[in-house]
């Protein structure tokens, strides 16, 4: 038996690409968005989220994950950090995201109750396309009074809105077979993993044997049912049993069946009683039948695994899993999914596990002991009792900082490097559009030795640079670049005070367009920047063949001209300059530059000169 990958849906058309964790030009695409004339815009953006799911205030706890027309759609059940108890996961989410990092957590989907079957809570859900119907279908636990399990289905035509069967609850155990009953408190029958043999939906669960009769002992194993139609389930038997020397009563949670190059994998959280941690564990063999736990490995220290194919393929599987650590402040448990890759060695055989760069590619250049800690996971500093720092997200840089988040092996909760610490950051190459960079900025009053800074990509000199002032917190801040519109720069966080208060913290660093931002003056005073008088910059067509149409429009008198650069940065062509009253401009480039000659096919920066001030800039496209 081979189960089947999840399936686009057919009557959906979607567009696909490769979300692999550690390609930098799949990375360099996600910095960049497309201008929107006239709107406040993000255009280039560095920010520091690390791999992980984050729910504030809530346990992120069993989930699934759903690649569909270009995002990752996860789906999770969970519990109040400050109270939990299984009966509190009442409640299951839905996040969204294009790279595993950036979360748009769209809210609860699913609730439990008011039906008896899943009036306490509701955990686990798994989802899957069906074919038949056209749908989509969550399989998810249903928790009566006492804590019965029992397997229950929902319906979605769009992944967002959810409705429960009328057929629930869609399957029902034997109670002389298996340790189940409806009256016996935490009836185990729950975790439901699918998927489609080529002939019928499989369902296996999480359940117990009932051995030697009534009431009998228990037996830990991995339950299988069938369906033709994810609504009416039929008993299939057991599809592992545990046939360890001992634990055999343990439960076998969160299972994921998966083959690779005819091997069999089974991969699943023991739930041991003995121990407090249960990390993911792992059986493969050329058949199910040649499971056994004498032949188990233990994968990662973070348990409920869910193993999909990246969107775009890439060679390797994402892996992720639940991980935890402890607040220092109260004691309790903060649990989030983390997301790494996973592949196979040799020939579909050996899980293998490979963590993600927390920094992503978009940091390549790192020195010194902060860029062996970055990025900070949470609110590090309020974990160990000083002030909150008003991050944005769940990871930002601290290069005081010492914590990479649960499984990441840097640090614990609340670990500090001190001031002492130095090093930096370089980001990848980009060109300047706006001429304004929205952050967040905190540390020391240190302006030549602890600031962000725009080096020239070329020359690899200093342009111009940011600097906190004592900050304790993160403050937002505008930084005025527009001299260097035009420029292929990169970014750069510089920590080299090692001396006390020598520490900068840096949370997204944005290219910004439109509103007036109010800018930091040479004098350590502020200004603010009047808002563009040049609006709805576009050129057609784009791209263009012999030659396009810059058209904008200026919301008062004055002097404009157009200039063209290349990539690396050189001007190529400039307008002449017009004398306007206001209103539409149109400027016509015929490819060519300054002399007259024609000029290769590429990406070109177009910017507009307001009375000799850059005030918008474009990108364009000439095919030949």
């Amino acid at each position: 038996m081979q189960p089947g990958r999840h399936q686009e849906p057919t009557r959906r058309p979607a567009t696909h690409w490769c979300a692999s964790l550690w390609l930098p030009l799949i990375a360099l695409l996600l910095l960049v968005s497309i201008i929107t004339p006239g709107k406040a815009t993000a255009l280039v953006s560095f920010d520091f989220e690390t791999p992980y799911l984050v729910q504030p205030t809530r346990q992120v706890w069993d989930f699934c994950i759903v690649p569909h027309a270009g995002e990752y759609h996860v789906f999770y059940h969970t519990v109040p950090q400050q109270n939990l108890h299984a009966a509190n996961a009442d409640t299951i989410w839905h996040a969204v995201s294009t790279d595993l990092r950036r979360w748009d957590i769209r809210g609860p989907i699913l609730t439990s109750g008011p039906d008896w079957w899943d009036e306490v809570a509701i955990w686990a859900p798994d989802v899957v396309f069906d074919d038949q119907s056209g749908r989509w279908a969550m399989l998810y636990t249903g928790i009566a009074t006492g804590m019965v399990q029992r397997p229950c289905l929902a319906w979605s035509d769009d992944l967002e809105i959810w409705e429960k069967s009328t057929a629930n609850p869609v399957f029902e155990p034997d109670s002389v077979t298996y340790f189940w009953s409806p009256s016996e408190a935490w009836s185990s029958f729950r975790d439901p993993f699918i998927f489609h043999d080529g002939q019928v939906w499989n369902m296996l669960s999480t359940a117990h044997l009932r051995i030697g009769g009534v009431p009998g002992y228990r037996r830990g194993i991995v339950h299988r049912a069938v369906s033709n139609d994810l609504e009416n389930w039929q008993d299939a038997g057991v599809f592992y049993e545990h046939d360890g020397t001992s634990g055999r009563s343990n439960a076998l949670e969160s299972v994921q069946y998966i083959v690779r190059d005819g091997w069999h994998h089974l991969f699943f959280t023991e739930q041991d009683p003995a121990i407090d941690h249960h990390p993911t564990s792992h059986m493969v063999a050329a058949d199910p039948t040649g499971w056994t736990m004498a032949g188990l490995t233990i994968v990662d220290a973070g348990w409920a695994p869910e193993i999909k194919p990246f969107i775009g393929g890439g060679g390797a599987d994402i892996f992720a899993r639940l991980a935890k650590d402890q607040d220092p402040r109260d004691d309790t448990w903060f649990v989030t999914a983390k997301f790494d890759s996973i592949r196979f060695d040799p020939g579909g055989q050996a899980p293998v596990v490979i963590p993600a760069d927390p920094l992503g590619p978009e940091w390549p250049t790192r020195t010194g002991t902060v860029g062996a800690a970055a990025p900070t996971f949470g609110d590090n500093p309020a974990l160990r009792g000083d002030p909150a720092m008003n991050i944005e997200g769940h990871g930002w840089f601290g290069s005081a900082e010492n914590y990479g988040g649960p499984l990441s092996m840097n640090n614990q909760p609340g670990a500090a490097l001190g001031d002492t610490a130095t090093g930096r950051l370089e980001s990848l190459p980009f060109m300047v559009t706006t001429g304004f960079f929205r952050l967040l900025l905190a540390g020391g009053d240190f302006p030549t030795t602890c600031y962000v800074g725009l080096i020239d990509d070329t020359s690899g000199l200093l342009l111009t640079s940011i600097a906190p002032g004592g900050e304790p917190v993160l403050i937002q801040k505008f930084w005025d670049t527009r001299d260097y519109i035009g420029l292929t720069v990169r970014l750069v966080i510089v920590d080299e005070e090692s001396g006390p208060g020598g520490w900068i913290a840096v949370d997204t660093i944005e290219e910004f367009a439109g509103a007036s931002p109010v800018v930091e003056s040479g004098d350590g005073t502020n200004r603010e920047i009047p808002v563009s008088p040049v609006t709805g910059l576009a050129a057609y067509p784009n791209p263009f063949n012999s030659g396009t149409v810059i058209r904008f429009e200026v919301g008062g008198p004055g002097r404009v001209k157009v200039e063209m650069f290349d990539l690396a940065g050189r001007m190529v062509w400039r307008s002449a300059e017009i004398h306007t009253a206001g209103g539409e401009v149109r400027v016509t480039w015929n490819a060519r530059d300054t002399g007259g000659r024609n000029l290769p096919s590429g990406s070109y920066f177009l910017r507009v000169i307001h009375n000799g001030i850059p005030v918008a800039g474009d990108h364009i496209t000439l095919i030949k």
